[in-house]
């Protein structure tokens, strides 16, 4: 049987340090990925990830399971792999939806892609 916890702060157990149910929920990721971007693209591990769409060279598209509620999210993400050459840029935006973001990477002189990359989305679910 599931049970509900109706609470307005969280705090430890010596009641030092206490946080408000709202701050915790409005701070955590929304959606995340870890993924190879490199041959057949494959998550490694993932949250509110429905799917992976490659795109083209450099070019990856997260689906989300749960839209956000507009398209005014924050996504941050990283990149990583030896012996690429370059200076790794990852770029996310120009295709934030509700339903996804686009990812681009490249090293300093074209679209690449990469072993490593990882993005998280903070924002609203619908």
């Amino acid at each position: 049987m599931a049970s509900i916890l109706r609470v307005n702060t969280l705090t430890d157990a010596s009641s030092n340090n206490s946080i408000a149910v709202s701050v915790v929920h409005n701070g955590t990721a929304k959606a995340w990925v870890n993924f190879n971007g490199t041959g057949t693209i494959a998550s490694r591990d993932s949250y509110n990830i429905a799917s992976l769409t490659d795109s083209g060279t450099g070019h990856y598209v997260p689906n989300f399971s749960n839209n956000m509620s507009n398209n005014d999210f924050s996504a941050t993400g990283g990149i990583s792999e030896s012996g690429v050459g370059g200076e790794p840029t990852i770029i996310l935006g120009d295709g934030y939806t509700t339903s996804s973001v686009l990812i681009f990477t490249r090293n300093s002189t074209s679209a690449t892609d990469y072993a490593f990359i990882a993005t998280s989305i903070h924002g609203d679910l619908a």
